[in-house]
C-alpha cells in the first residue's frame, strides 16, 4: 500500500532527502515519502520471485515426470535418491534406518523404498567396515550413467545460465534458495504434506550444474 504521509525533518527544518525545507520527496510542503515508492516496487520484486519459483517448480515437476516415467520411480523414490545422493556428496553415506527418518515412513517403507531403487538399479547397500550393523546406501555407478545421459543436457543449460552471475551472486541465490526449501518444508510438516518440502529443495538441484551429476533426479513433482 503506497504511503502519502510527509516525513518529519532533522532539526533545522530540512528532511531525511529534501533539503533543508523539503518533504521526503523532495517538495517544499509535501508529497509521497521515498521510501514509499521504495517499498512498492519491492512489492512488485517479491510478486516477480514468487513468479519465477513457480515457474521453475512446474517445469522440474515436468522434467521429473518424465524421468520418473522411463525409469518406473515414484516421487517417494526420488526423493530418496536426493538424500541418498546428498549424503554421499557429504562423504557420510546415509543408513536405511536414518533414510526412513529422513522420508518420514517406518522402518519397514524405508525397506521397501530400497529395496526397489536397488531392483531398479539406483542404489547399492554396503555394511559399515566400523560397524558392521549399520547397513549404508549408496548412489550406484549405473544410476550416476542415467542420470547423466538424462540430466546432462538440463545441466549444461544451467551452467549457460548460472554463467552470467558472479560468484557472490550466486552465493546470494543459493541462500535464498536453501532458505526458502527449509520454509517449505517447515510448512509442509505442520500440514502433514511432506511432498511440499521436498519439492521444494528438489527444485534448486533440478536446476543441475555443468556436469551430469547426481542432483538432476531430485527435481520434484514426479508421480507416486
Amino acid at each position: 500500500m503506497t504511503d502519502t504521509t510527509t516525513t518529519p525533518g532533522p532539526r533545522g527544518g530540512g528532511t531525511a532527502a529534501g533539503g533543508e525545507h523539503g518533504t521526503a520527496a523532495g517538495g517544499e510542503h509535501g508529497g509521497v515519502r521515498a521510501g514509499a515508492h521504495v517499498g512498492a516496487h519491492d512489492d512488485v520484486v517479491r510478486r516477480d520471485v514468487v513468479t519465477s519459483m513457480q515457474r521453475l517448480t512446474t517445469e522440474s515437476q515436468r522434467v521429473a515426470q518424465a524421468f520418473a516415467g522411463q525409469q518406473g520411480l515414484g516421487h517417494i523414490d526420488l526423493e530418496a535418491l536426493l538424500h541418498v545422493m546428498q549424503a554421499e556428496q557429504r562423504g557420510d553415506p546415509v543408513t536405511s534406518g536414518r533414510l526412513g527418518e529422513l522420508l518420514g515412513v517406518t522402518s519397514g517403507a524405508a525397506t521397501g523404498v530400497i529395496d526397489r531403487l536397488e531392483r531398479a538399479g539406483h542404489v547399492n547397500r554396503s555394511r559399515d567396515d566400523a560397524d558392521r550393523r549399520r547397513v549404508l546406501v549408496h548412489y550406484s555407478e549405473a544410476a550416476r550413467a542415467v542420470a547423466g545421459q538424462f540430466f546432462g543436457p538440463l545441466g549444461r543449460l544451467s551452467a549457460t545460465v548460472m554463467d552470467q552471475f558472479d560468484a557472490a551472486e550466486l552465493r546470494t541465490v543459493q541462500r535464498f534458495l536453501a532458505d526458502m526449501s527449509l520454509a517449505m518444508a517447515e510448512h509442509a510438516r505442520g500440514t502433514g504434506d511432506r511432498s511440499a518440502g521436498a519439492s521444494a529443495a528438489a527444485a534448486a538441484a533440478a536446476v543441475g550444474t555443468s556436469e551430469p551429476t547426481p542432483a538432476s533426479p531430485t527435481a520434484p513433482g514426479a508421480a507416486r
